[in-house]
């Protein structure tokens, strides 16, 4: 009868001691391919700084006045200044101009990946200053995660305190087609954070919530191996639910007869009537996607979440949006066509980590929008 030697005392269980030299193998592997990435594929980790806002009633939130620091988004380390009122400008501060536009929008014009100098806002302030021989001052009030009730509430507020010689209403279509209009937005956080937590119930949609989310708003502020993993197997993330990414629902062809786009247009049209009661003109720009302007970005998201082109279009919200400002007799530029004529140049529009206009976004959508803009603060002058 064969007899097994017990294990000596002090000595580990032979599994163990394999996982451990598992483990620590692993460990070692992974902290070596955080220094090589370090140092051949540098990645920018992205930096959350929820202390550059601050809760605000009637619009949630707002950036804090008087803001002198940095940010990093996932593209590149940018600086942000903001003035007495919350409007973010260059370094230098705001130039002194009897012009003066109002620009609003969201996170693509609060421009957080790039310098203010950079952002369609600063391009707008030295182009029309070329165009016009005077110095001409933007008020930029962008605000990450804004859409158009709360572009509505900050152009009461500002056409109030303020005279402007034009409005630019910035609508992106991915997320800014509204079905309701509230009056008020209660004071909240412009981000929602991922708390590490035990799941509450056996389902993937709440381990994804509690643990792998968490895990996730953890490791892409401090490993740019994680940053560099996650850009390459986006498709996988969108699949499992580890990206903030999403695929808007304007695009799908069954939302053609939705109510968003009235209820929008006449947001617009109502923004426009309050500049107006003041002599001011209002221009509304379309900010396109980045698979908008990009197809192979498209096939991409279609893969990712496994949606049948068939049931999408493509130009849906940008053409029902274009309809149904110009039907309500408003100014309107859609940027599309340029982006993606841009695009097959070889223009990189939008950022790789986070997918906000990048420095030639800016540079394109500044040359499309500047020479309407010139022309309409001419007219206005010329009353």
């Amino acid at each position: 009868m064969e007899t097994r030697a017990l294990p000596t005392p002090g000595t580990l269980p032979d599994w163990l001691t394999k996982s451990g030299l598992l483990l620590g193998s692993t460990m070692a592997a992974l902290l070596l391919g955080e220094v090589v990435v370090r140092i051949v594929a540098p990645q920018q980790l992205i930096i959350l700084r929820p202390d550059i806002w601050m809760p605000v009633d009637s619009v949630g939130w707002t950036f804090r006045p008087l803001v002198h620091s940095t940010i990093n988004t996932g593209e590149r380390t940018v600086h942000v200044v903001t003035d007495s009122q919350g409007f973010r400008v260059s370094a230098g501060g705001r130039p002194s101009a009897r012009t003066r536009v109002l620009l609003i929008g969201d996170s693509f014009m609060a421009a957080l990946q790039v310098e203010y100098e950079q952002s369609v806002a600063g391009l707008l302030e030295k182009g029309l200053q070329a165009r016009l021989g005077e110095p001409v001052a933007v008020f930029d009030a962008g605000q990450a995660g804004w859409d158009p009730p709360q572009y509505l509430i900050q152009a009461r507020s500002l056409l109030h305190r303020a005279s402007f010689g034009l409005v630019i209403v910035a609508i992106y279509v991915g997320n800014d087609i509204v079905t309701a209009r509230p009056d008020r937005i209660a004071p909240r956080q412009a981000e929602e954070h991922y708390a590490l937590r035990f799941p509450r119930r056996l389902s993937w949609s709440e381990l994804t919530r509690a643990v792998l989310r968490p895990i996730n708003d953890w490791l892409k502020t401090r490993s740019e191996l994680f940053v560099l993993l996650k850009n390459h197997l986006q498709t996988l993330g969108m699949r499992l639910g580890l990206t903030a990414e999403y695929f808007p629902i304007v695009f799908r062809k069954s939302e053609a007869t939705s109510l968003r786009w009235s209820v929008t247009a006449d947001i617009c049209r109502d923004i426009a009537a309050l500049a107006a009661q003041r002599g001011i003109p209002t221009l509304f720009v379309l900010i396109p996607t980045p698979f908008q302007a990009d197809p192979a970005v498209f096939q991409d998201f279609l893969r990712g979440f496994q949606i049948d082109s068939t049931e999408v279009d493509l130009d849906q919200p940008t053409r029902f949006m274009d309809t149904q400002l110009r039907q309500r007799r408003l100014s309107v530029v859609d940027v599309l066509p340029g982006f993606r004529i841009a695009r097959d140049r070889g223009a990189r529009l939008y950022g790789n980590v986070d997918h906000h206009l990048s420095p030639d976004g800016h540079r394109v959508l500044d040359e499309l929008l500047e020479p309407v803009a010139e022309r309409m603060l001419r007219r206005n002058t010329a009353r």
